[in-house]
């Protein structure tokens, strides 16, 4: 299929960047914020479970493609992992890609037949991603990242009137902290943000990034 790209992409996500996060290096390019990137090991063990998810999705149905959510969902990977990764291996011929509206996150994605040929290729595959490329916990970066994404779907979200204004505001809350050096970060005020957060939405209504970043804090505040 190659990589199909939709115009309507919005320059504000870059002037967002640069209200919520004036102290931090977020890179940018002209189609949008670039993720900071990741460890080799880190790259390497994203790449091996973006090719097994969808592998094991074209086996259950070849037509079907997945969004960013229904990979994350499968677990082992978050948001901040798939997207670089996802057009590492589209660039690669490995997997297929359509851009939607707000990249560099994607629409949906297949595997490709060369990513088909390559990871039925045991011993090539284990080569290229191998299976001890164990991750590592989540960067300050990388988790800067995700509160974006999180800023993101709260302003798409259906919530208007004062709930919009709260939650938009606990978020803000939550980034005053990260933006601050990591030695300063108070877990109980972190934790309890990330809680009130969940209190605007019905059981699994809850902004999609959200668990991501929650198991990363986590991670990182262990």
């Amino acid at each position: 299929m190659g990589g199909i790209v939709t115009e309507g992409y919005k320059s504000s996500q870059n002037l967002t960047q640069s209200i919520l996060f004036p102290h931090i290096g977020l890179s940018s390019s002209p189609t949008g914020a670039i993720l900071h990137p990741m460890s080799t090991v880190n790259t390497k063990a994203a790449r091996r479970r973006i090719m097994q998810i969808l592998y094991d999705s074209f086996l259950k149905d070849p037509l079907q493609m997945m969004s960013p959510s229904d990979i994350v969902e499968e677990g082992g990977i978050s948001i901040t992992e798939l997207v670089p990764n996802a057009h590492y291996l589209h660039d690669r011929n490995l997997i297929e890609l359509m851009v939607g509206y707000n990249p560099p996150l994607f629409a949906a994605t297949r595997i490709a037949p060369e990513g088909i040929d390559l990871y039925e290729d045991r011993p090539e595959f284990e080569k290229m991603f191998p299976p001890d490329a164990v991750k590592s916990v989540v960067s300050v970066s990388e988790i800067v990242s995700m509160v974006l994404l999180l800023l993101r779907e709260a302003e798409d979200s259906d919530l208007d009137g004062r709930r919009r204004e709260w939650l938009l505001g606990d978020i803000d809350a939550l980034r005053a902290e990260l933006v601050a050096p990591e030695v300063h970060w108070r877990a109980d005020v972190i934790m309890a943000r990330l809680q009130w957060l969940d209190g605007f939405f019905d059981e699994g209504e809850a902004l999609p990034s959200l668990d991501t970043l929650r198991e990363a804090l986590i991670a990182r505040l262990s």
